[in-house]
């Protein structure tokens, strides 16, 4: 599987405009309309971390991903972008893991398995 499918995809995804980026991006995590986001490595301490925990809460997969390939896919350097198409989604999510298991992907999954139980204190 190359590489670049992943990109392809993604960036077909920002062409079609089933993304949310920038200010919109939190709000559509926040409202549970984000399917997953992905985050470039490349992207400030701050605003990782802001979006980690975001993504962790609302139990959003989070895919970060090296900066020269995110640029591929947006056009910019560092930053996020929110997938809201469910289709779109499924299959980044899929791809992500697969290259994940590679040896020299530099793919990072995140929030892969949500909590059974986040409310109980057993």
């Amino acid at each position: 599987m190359p590489a670049d499918q992943l990109v392809s995809l993604a960036s077909l995804c920002v062409k079609t405009g089933r993304i949310a980026r920038g200010e919109a991006l939190l709000p559509s995590i926040t409202s549970r309309k984000a399917q997953m986001v992905l985050l470039s490595d490349g992207c400030g301490a701050n605003r990782k971390k802001k979006i980690q925990d975001k993504c962790r809460f609302y139990q959003v997969v989070l895919v970060q991903i090296p900066a020269s390939r995110f640029e591929r896919i947006s056009g910019k350097v560092n930053g996020a972008a929110a997938v809201l198409d469910p289709g779109f989604a499924k299959k980044l999510t899929e791809l992500a893991k697969a290259q994940s298991l590679l040896p020299d992907s530099q793919v990072h999954l995140w929030n892969m398995e949500p909590d059974v139980n986040p409310g109980s204190h057993e």
